[in-house]
């Protein structure tokens, strides 16, 4: 198989999906070509992916090759480089971003989501998650600006990326409260005396844009100087934080009502070097799977991440 590995193309984004030290059995018995400088955010250069048997190519042959590998969701300028019938195998959150299930549908391009490959119980076979807390509770914490033993944490889940926030906001000893369903059901309850305010929760489908937890007449019970730290980052309208909209790692807050907000598209980026390996420690079996077999030989719990639109 010929494989593509892409740069990631937006602002301030260091990562890439796969590193030359598992990328060699792959290399190995298929042709791999690696975009130049797709390393050299966390300072991998092009001749250590060479001296792991892939080619340096430019952005146009990496796009042209039959399955193309990438993090993040692709723009359409990169979707109009590739050849119809491929696949395109990153993050996409196709539910979430119709706009791009319509590009991908309209250029006649596969794709295969990492973020839904699941194994045998279900779980993500390609995450950050606990990191995505870690990181963004680490941000909300630079954005209060304040000492965290004096910090009152109220956090909207209890998942990973839950977790992760749990953990960061313990080892600062900041003041933690866990809002479980009935909670939620009563922010306006929970909101005065917050300083930091985590959401961690993946908000229904069907609630999205419908069903807010705050609203905006909600942030005037919050101190000043408070800040809303989302951290799954849903597209604009979709969070249960109705004036959240996502931010990015070169601008990653604003400020509503007095009010700061982040929703940083990238939480695990703020680490590039450490998720960088985590992904392609986790990447590399399974692209090693899909190369070996083929795109039409595909195992079913691929086949479940795989969509076909040629």
């Amino acid at each position: 198989m010929r494989i593509g590995i892409a740069a990631e193309s937006r602002h301030a984004e260091k990562r890439v999906i796969i590193e030359p030290p598992q990328l060699g059995d792959i290399a190995a018995a298929h042709e791999v070509l690696v975009e130049s400088g797709a390393g050299k955010g966390i300072g991998i250069s092009d001749g250590e992916y060479e001296r792991a048997g892939a080619k340096i190519a430019a952005k146009e042959d990496v796009y042209g090759c039959e399955l193309v590998v990438r993090l993040k969701e692709p723009e359409e300028e990169e979707l109009r480089l590739m050849v119809p019938g491929s696949t395109m195998m990153s993050m996409l959150h196709l539910k979430g971003s119709p706009s791009l299930d319509a590009l991908l549908k309209k250029y006649g391009l596969n794709s295969i989501a990492l973020e839904e490959l699941k194994d045998p119980l279900g779980r993500r076979m390609v995450e950050a998650s606990y990191q995505a807390g870690l990181q963004g509770m680490k941000k909300g914490f630079e954005l209060w600006g304040g000492d965290p033993k004096n910090c009152s944490v109220k956090i909207m889940g209890y998942g990973k990326v839950a977790f992760g926030a749990i953990q960061y906001a313990a080892r600062m000893f900041a003041r933690i409260e866990i809002l479980n369903k009935h909670d939620t059901a009563r922010m306006g309850e929970h909101i005065p005396g917050c300083d930091i305010l985590v959401n961690a929760i993946d908000w229904p489908y069907e609630k999205r844009g419908k069903v807010f937890l705050i609203n905006r007449g909600m942030l005037k019970l919050f101190k000043k100087g408070a800040v809303i730290a989302d951290l799954i980052s849903n597209p604009a309208g979709q969070s249960p934080i109705e004036t959240m909209h996502p931010t990015f790692l070169d601008d990653i807050a604003f400020e509503v009502d007095g009010v700061t907000h982040t929703s940083c598209w990238s939480w695990p980026g703020l680490d590039p070097e450490g998720v960088s390996r985590r992904y392609s420690i986790q990447v590399a079996p399974i692209l090693k799977t899909i190369a070996d077999l083929g795109l039409n030989a595909l195992p079913d719990h691929i086949l479940k991440a795989y969509t076909k639109n040629a």
